[in-house]
């Protein structure tokens, strides 16, 4: 483990596990609210192929501080840049779970030749609400009441998403927990970063993204609907879409051996 300092005061907690036979470091960006321990499973398969790997606690979640004020999208990607920087990594390959999904669009834009490939998991980009030219997703006044719903009785919210929401596939009620668990760590400071996927849009920064993509959908997602990653998979400019059937918004746990191996063959393609 370790922790990155922000303004002297501040720590983003993340771990950096060197890989042993690939040249390719994979890092894993989670969802709202989140932290990187959801991406266990993961890292060792990562790992057991020789692949470096790098999870984080985004700004207010898991062990990173929980006193940030900002924590915007372009803030959130600022720091996964850091990690990159400070580590003096290059042929990443970014991989972003949900509002993760925006970070690393953020980040890739801003790692530039750095860079090696992009992966969307129930990505929530290029957006998460309808505008001119795009039709998918909801409302931004539907993401603020979620966030309104959320600061009024955290707890059972958060019980209900990972309980009811976020699974299409069967999961043990002991994985649920688990989720459930690790989204209590994050701070109500957090709540701001959801309700910023009211107005991102990142159209424009996707379109310019010049590396290879893979953008992983689950079929019965209720988090951020499927359509959203097929706009994603068009816009980018050698991006390819996996449809995995039967799942929901979190693919990884729901049918890891399918994710996996999805992955893996686009990592070994990359």
């Amino acid at each position: 483990m370790a922790l990155l300092t922000i303004e002297k005061q501040q720590h983003i907690y993340y771990e950096f596990h060197p890989g042993t036979s690939q040249d390719a470091t994979v890092v894993l960006s989670h969802g709202f609210g989140m932290a990187g321990r959801v991406w266990e499973n993961t890292v060792a398969r990562l790992q057991d192929e020789g692949y470096g790997v790098i999870s984080y606690d985004h700004r207010n979640c898991g062990q990173s501080s929980k006193d940030f004020t900002d924590v915007s999208i372009a803030s959130l990607g600022n720091d996964l840049v850091a990690i990159c920087d400070v580590l003096g990594l290059s042929k990443l390959v970014l991989n972003g779970w949900s509002l993760g999904g925006a970070v690393v669009v953020d980040a890739a834009a801003k790692l530039g030749s750095k860079v090696s490939g992009l992966v969307l998991t129930g990505g929530a980009t290029p957006r998460y609400t309808q505008a001119d030219g795009f039709p998918h997703g909801g409302q931004p006044s539907d993401v603020e009441a979620t966030v309104a719903a959320l600061r009024a009785d955290r707890v059972n919210f958060l019980k209900g998403l990972y309980y009811e929401g976020v699974f299409a596939a069967p999961v043990s009620d002991d994985v649920k927990h688990w989720c459930w668990q690790i989204a209590l760590q994050a701070g109500s400071g957090s709540d701001a970063s959801l309700g910023a996927l009211a107005h991102v849009d990142q159209r424009e920064i996707m379109a310019a993204l010049q590396v290879p993509a893979l953008v992983i959908v689950g079929s019965d997602d209720g988090v951020v609907p499927p359509d959203i990653g097929k706009f994603a998979a068009d816009l980018l400019p050698q991006g390819r879409l996996v449809n995995m059937s039967g799942c929901g918004h979190a693919p990884f746990l729901e049918d890891a051996e399918a994710y996996h191996s999805a992955l893996l063959t686009f990592l070994s393609e990359t």
